[in-house]
């Protein structure tokens, strides 16, 4: 995994966020940040059914440590992503045998699909890991068209923070979200008079199987 990634968030924002270089190793965790479990033992620290490369939310009672070691992800917000929705399926399996008198099946692997999009503004398209740049070059000048400097296309990882309920104040409310690495299959871009330029693109899973962290308010 590379040094930055980008967290997609579900209140219409993107994060362009950095994934340390090293995993943390001593202290406690932060209370409510997101971090990639770089080495697990036992469940001291990282609850039963945590593995390596799973995403948790911190738990400030809890101290790192070599064996339990973690990379943080910071983050800082962008402004172009309005919407997203999400689908699960699994697939159909037919287990029928000569001895049945009626179809029998069962459920195969489980598929996350889904679709995010937003509007396009050029102070978002310019920046380098925007959704524009996953796909092309760009390049940001000054005024007087020097000091040309370059974005390559964005290969690095995207993380999805997808709030799937987001109240954090509510008493009796609970926060929702979902947390996966996802590819991006599609951008537009374009002009029409008097009416907003949106984008949209399918988004697939990769990495760690998605999982869903909820949040009680006190």
């Amino acid at each position: 995994m590379g040094a930055k990634d980008r967290l997609i968030g579900a209140d219409g924002t993107l994060y362009k966020g950095t994934l340390a270089t090293e995993a943390t190793s001593s202290g406690a965790m932060v209370a409510g940040a997101l971090y990639k479990i770089a080495t697990t033992s036992g469940t001291g620290v990282f609850p039963s059914g945590f593995e390596v490369d799973d995403y948790f939310i911190g738990d400030d009672t809890k101290e790192l440590s070599v064996g339990n070691s973690a990379y943080l992800v910071t983050s800082d917000e962008a402004a172009d992503v309005s919407s997203f929705s999400l689908e699960f399926s699994a697939d159909e399996v037919e287990v029928t045998v000569l001895s049945d008198d009626v179809k029998k099946y069962r459920r195969g692997k489980t598929d996350l699909t889904g679709n995010i999009s937003g509007i396009n503004f050029v102070s978002e398209m310019e920046k380098a890991g925007s959704f524009l740049n996953r796909f092309v070059r760009t390049v940001t000048t000054t005024s007087g068209w020097t000091g040309a400097s370059m974005n390559l296309v964005d290969g690095q990882t995207l993380v999805g923070v997808f709030y799937l309920q987001k109240d954090q104040d509510t008493a009796g409310e609970t926060t929702a979200i979902l947390v996966a690495e996802v590819e991006t299959l599609g951008y537009s871009a374009g002009a029409t008079v008097a009416d907003a330029q949106n984008w949209e693109s399918g988004i697939r899973i990769i990495g760690p199987d998605p999982i869903v962290f909820f949040r009680p308010n006190s």
